[in-house]
């Protein structure tokens, strides 16, 4: 199920869309001020992400600069403001889509979903990454360093494929594990340092 952060400083809208995405099917998050979305995206991970950009602390433009640092997750526009030309900036910025309020709920959802498959299928395409002497082809769960393969477990292969994924991002061992092992994390340190000592 794919997870999406709702960034929307407005209680009633975010309320109106955390409720309308929730019955479609998605989990969802919600965030109030630009810095706390921010914080969201950085600390965990997120499949798609509605922000609006006129928010508290920190603009929707900011965050979105900031977030293209470290993350390709679509990320929908939603604004009051329907001028062509800051369209056309936030999308060379980033932006996958721009959606003017009000909107209508159905189109919305027509979009997550479009933009979800979209998102999915350029992920699949990207089945080889390169760090440095290391190949990882995601495809055929296969690592080689320099020229020789690389024997990892399942769950192995899955933390270093996200690290490598995004080297710009830093994960916490909760993200690894409740990305991993797509559970709640309960502290258990042992689990995560074994595997990553093993990578090593």
């Amino acid at each position: 199920m794919e997870n999406i952060l709702i960034i929307e400083d407005n209680q009633d809208v975010n309320l109106m869309l955390s409720k309308a995405i929730k019955n479609a099917g998605y989990n969802v998050k919600s965030s109030f001020t630009g810095i706390d979305g921010l914080n969201e995206i950085k600390t965990n991970s997120y499949d798609l992400v509605l922000l609006d950009i006129m928010l508290p602390y920190k603009s929707g433009d900011e965050v979105l600069r900031e977030v293209r640092k470290f993350s390709d997750a679509p990320v929908i526009i939603l604004s009051a403001k329907e001028s062509i030309q800051m369209k056309v900036d936030l999308l060379k910025i980033g932006a996958d889509d721009y959606v003017v309020k009000p909107f209508d709920l159905s189109e919305l959802l027509a979009r997550i979903e479009t933009n979800l498959k979209r998102y999915v299928k350029s992920f699949n395409q990207k089945i080889i990454y390169n760090y440095k002497n290391i190949t990882l082809n995601y495809d055929l769960k296969e690592v080689l360093v320099d020229e020789d393969i690389i024997r990892l477990t399942s769950k192995e292969f899955e933390i270093l494929y996200l690290l490598i994924k995004y080297p710009n991002k830093v994960f916490s061992k909760k993200n690894l594990y409740e990305a991993v092992w797509e559970d709640m994390y309960t502290y258990d340190n042992d689990t995560i340092n074994t595997h990553i000592s093993n990578i090593r």
